[in-house]
Parts: structure tokens; sequence; C-alpha cells
């Protein structure tokens, strides 16, 4: 139908990269989507072990639930924006949700990776 949105998720359910017990627990909510933070939720400390769990999980979970998944990465001025932006080649995410973006090439370059 004309106007009509394909993007129908209305809930999102924010869980921690670095706790993958919860986020089986998470899609079965009934949660729109699930989003998979790599930002706010996770220690500075623990920045690359969250990264890691994420994207091994991704690699291993059905495509029904990957489809239903959200990555939020680190900002574009964080030190850890290029490093999720190289595993997000290699992990099939869905969905990418860029915290704080501040122009266009910002954009790009998510959409590019």
């Amino acid at each position: 139908m004309p106007g009509e949105h394909r993007h129908s998720a209305r809930t999102y359910l924010f869980v921690p990269g670095t706790h993958p017990d919860r986020f089986g627990k998470a899609l079965a909510s009934g949660a729109d989507r699930i989003v998979l933070d790599l930002e706010d939720a996770v220690a500075p400390a623990d920045k690359a072990d969250a990264r890691a769990i994420v994207m091994t999980w991704l690699q291993g979970v059905s495509p029904a639930d990957r489809s239903r998944t959200v990555v939020r990465i680190n900002d574009a001025g964080s030190p850890w924006f290029g490093a999720d932006l190289a595993a997000l080649a290699d992990a099939a995410a869905a969905e990418v949700l860029l915290p704080k973006a501040e122009s266009a090439a910002q954009i790009a370059r998510v959409r590019a990776a």
C-alpha cells in the first residue's frame, strides 16, 4: 500500500552486549526488536569482549532471530567505532543503531561497513 511502512517495530528491548545469557530471553519477551548494546551498557574495559560476544552470537543465531536484532555500536567519535565497524562486516547484523550521529558521512561509513 502507498505510504505503508515496512519497518513495523514499536518495541525495543536493550540488552548489554556482555550478557549473552539474556539475548534469548530478550527475544522471547515479545519485544519487536532486541538491541544488543555495545555502547552505554558496556564499561570501556569490556568493549572488546562485548563486541566478540555479540558478533559470535549473531553468526550462530537463526535468520529469524537475527532479523529481530539490532546492534547498537559505539559512536563515531569513540575509540571503539572502527573496531565495531570492522566486526560488523562479518556479523551479518540485520540492523545497526549509530548513537549520537552528527553527519551524513558517519551514517554512510556505517552503511558501507
